[in-house]
């Protein structure tokens, strides 16, 4: 390991009374939530089957369980970017050993007909013969590898997004309790609590993405005599990695890797290219295997027709527009201020961190110029890019989801506002973490009208029972608690580790205070 490397691992060590139950209550609050099988998860899971079980690409066998899907000489695909399916490979061939070495069940499928005459007698038409109106169900086994395929893919890389965020707010503020309040505010109180809950692909990018800045502004160069590679290797293969899990993020690479050569040197971007190259070829032999080119991806050939249609031209991406661009940041359908208020500081935040507005009224700034603007560059392109996407909305899904990816970079801009206006920050960051626990109980897949909360998440949590079938699934229903009272052990276990996390950083700041002086 490099000198600057070892010197974040110090730093890391130090800071573990507080990172590690921090983490700990990250990942516990990720793996509080079962949500049920989904189209955008199913698709991401059927090719983590394929490559583990069939040692293929296609998804033939599971194609029935997703209408996100391709169809490609004959055969059916997924349609997303294969990097969460890839991330979920090791934990589900550990779990399809265990399943082959105890007998179990084996992940499966049935068809539940519509017609209840039918249903009592029993009788199960083969996928293939599946009728208008008749239903999918997933057995338990099915459920349960789902679930640790997640858990240990998606969510495990959205607890490293937890230590990646505290660390730089740390380095930028040198205030433990204003990093303890930004990372708690983005990992619990923003729709990335949701898709760290499920198997999709924009939280592990937005960590990836979020890694790559981290790691650039937290390791600083030291008298060795090499040039320190392994730093710039990682940057890349985070930035790889993060284009694997959503192809999007191609921009969103090049404006960090501008970003590094920047504050960093040439030589130290060109080793991010480098390090980067490995994973480009990953997803371009993927390509390849799939789609016949290393350039053709799954939207390239999307079955459902109302998909097809929509990608037509230029992927579905279009001028962005004004009414959307509202529509995703204060609207009541798909909202980013509405579900989350408290980013409505961090854009306050951000902004003057950029221009320079706070300057004369303290001694330093949290952000540099330039990382302040790299941060407003990102968040700028995924707002405008998801505000001129056909499918705008994200179909089934809670809040905009094509935005995940800037949340962390956005999340920054709560450093300098945190100590300016303290009990705006408490209410708007209380109502942000109540909406966004509702709202991840009933699943990411909220309504495709309507008001998420209101019209959605609230009755399916009220409604909630231990014996339903469907609905809101947490371990609280399988305590045995109903309803609202599912959430129960999770608020707990917030608010006691929450309390003496910030005690901790309290002493922890106080030490060092008293240190300095």
């Amino acid at each position: 390991m490099s000198h600057p490397l070892r010197a974040l691992a110090h730093c890391i060590w130090a800071e573990r009374k507080l990172l590690g139950p921090l983490c700990l209550v990250a990942f516990c609050s990720f793996a509080y939530f079962i949500g049920p099988p989904a189209w955008n998860q199913n698709s991401r899971f059927a090719l983590t089957r394929a490559i583990v079980e069939r040692g293929v690409l296609d998804i033939d066998p599971d194609h029935h369980t997703t209408g996100d899907k391709s169809f490609y000489n004959g055969h059916f695909y997924s349609d997303k970017a294969p990097g969460s399916s890839l991330l979920a490979v090791v934990p589900h061939a550990v779990t399809t050993a265990v399943i082959r070495v105890t007998g179990a069940q084996a992940p499966t499928i049935d068809v539940r007909p519509l017609d209840p005459i039918l249903a009592q007698l029993g009788y199960a038409p083969d996928v293939d013969d599946m009728r208008p109106g008749d239903r999918l169900t997933y057995n338990r086994s099915y459920r349960i590898a789902q679930y640790i395929s997640r858990l240990f893919s998606t969510s495990l890389v959205a607890v490293v997004g937890t230590l990646a965020l505290f660390m730089t707010c740390l380095g930028l503020a040198s205030s433990r309790r204003s990093a303890l309040l930004t990372t708690v505010a983005y990992t619990f109180a923003t729709p990335a609590l949701a898709y760290a809950s499920a198997l999709y692909g924009h939280q592990s990018c937005a960590v990836f993405l979020l890694v790559a800045l981290a790691l650039t502004l937290t390791t600083t160069e030291t008298p060795t005599p090499t040039f320190d590679r392994a730093t710039p290797l990682l940057v890349g293969t985070a930035l790889g990695w993060a284009v694997l899990c959503e192809y999007p993020a191609a921009i969103a690479v090049l404006l960090l890797t501008g970003f590094a050569a920047h504050t960093r040197g040439l030589r130290f971007a060109l080793w991010i290219i480098i390090g980067g190259l490995p994973w480009a070829l990953v997803l371009a032999g993927y390509h390849t295997l799939a789609f016949g080119g290393p350039l053709k991806t799954g939207y390239d050939y999307v079955y459902l027709e109302e998909f097809a249609e929509g990608m037509r031209v230029a992927y579905g991406i279009h001028a962005p527009s004004g009414e959307v661009l509202l529509e995703l940041l204060f609207g009541r359908f798909r909202g980013l201020f509405y579900l989350s208020p408290v980013m409505l500081l961090a854009c306050w935040g951000l902004w003057h961190e950029f221009v320079g507005r706070w300057q004369k009224h303290v001694d330093s700034r949290f952000l540099p110029p330039v990382c302040a603007g790299v941060c407003l560059a990102i968040v700028a392109y995924y707002l405008l890019l998801n505000s001129g996407y056909y499918m705008w909305d994200g179909g089934a899904s809670l809040g905009p989801r094509h935005c995940i990816p800037m949340l962390p970079f956005l999340a920054l801009g709560l450093l300098p506002v945190i100590s300016r206006v303290p009990k705006t920050f408490a209410v708007l960051l209380a109502l942000s973490l109540l909406n966004m626990l509702v709202g991840t109980s009933a699943s990411p897949e909220a309504a495709q009208a309507g008001d998420p909360l209101y019209n959605f998440a609230w009755p399916r949590l009220w409604q909630a029972s231990p014996a339903a079938t469907g609905g809101p699934t947490n371990l609280g229903l399988w305590l045995g608690l109903p309803g609202v009272l599912s959430l129960a052990p999770l608020v707990g276990l917030w608010l006691a580790v929450g309390t003496g996390l910030w005690r901790q950083a309290a002493t922890m700041d106080a030490a060092d205070k008293a240190q300095s002086a």
